[in-house]
């Protein structure tokens, strides 16, 4: 295995410093427990959510596709955000295609939070994601994503990595205005650094 493979993601523990949601915490759901009505987008979940708050339970589903083709190996990645009435909010996705170096695409392990920032009753729900094709161990580009409801902010930058010398680099970061949003964006900035402050480990695709 490289070095580059060791850096697809992050552990860490999902509310570290997150302000909680009024109701249930979040807890994960084996996929063979999910409602009928949730269909994942990915032929492969990797995680799935759910949590009760003022509005009601929601879920959250995160999975992949991978692809092998001549030209190289591709990964496509999806987030599925549901509501109450089990109606899809928001569908993320992305995607790494023909990848013939080393391939990273996966979400950052245990990075998933789901907070009430704003106190407004509608919880948050955040995931990081890394996705790249290198073959340098100088850090992936990063996503933090921050959903409440159907709105949808980001963070954007690298992850951790080391120089030619081992040296660390990498974990600079710009995020979205968070228009109107202002306490959500203090602490997408301070969910960005947890994220960033683990050493990192290998994971499955």
């Amino acid at each position: 295995m490289s070095f580059r493979s060791l850096l697809v993601s992050v552990a860490l523990l999902a509310a570290s410093g997150s302000i909680a949601i009024a109701g249930d915490a979040p807890s994960k759901v084996e996929p063979s427990a999910l409602p009928k009505k949730i269909v994942a987008k990915g032929k492969r979940i990797v995680q799935a959510w759910t949590w009760t708050a003022k509005i009601g339970t929601g879920y959250l589903v995160l999975s992949t596709t991978q692809n092998d083709t001549k030209r190289g190996t591709g990964r496509q990645l999806f987030a599925q955000l549901y509501g109450p009435t089990l109606q899809e909010l928001r569908l993320v996705r992305d995607a790494v295609e023909n990848c013939q170096l080393d391939l990273v695409a996966a979400f950052v392990t245990d990075s998933v939070s789901v907070t009430d920032v704003d106190a407004d009753g509608i919880p948050e729900v955040a995931f990081a994601y890394d996705l790249d094709c290198d073959a340098k161990a100088d850090g992936s580009p990063r996503k933090l994503v921050v959903l409440e409801g159907k709105d949808k902010y980001a963070v954007r930058g690298t992850s951790r990595g080391v120089d030619p010398d081992d040296k660390p680099v990498g974990g600079e970061f710009k995020r979205d205005a968070f228009k109107g949003a202002a306490p959500l964006a203090s602490w997408a900035e301070a969910r960005w650094k947890e994220l960033l402050a683990v050493e990192p480990v290998a994971v499955d695709p």
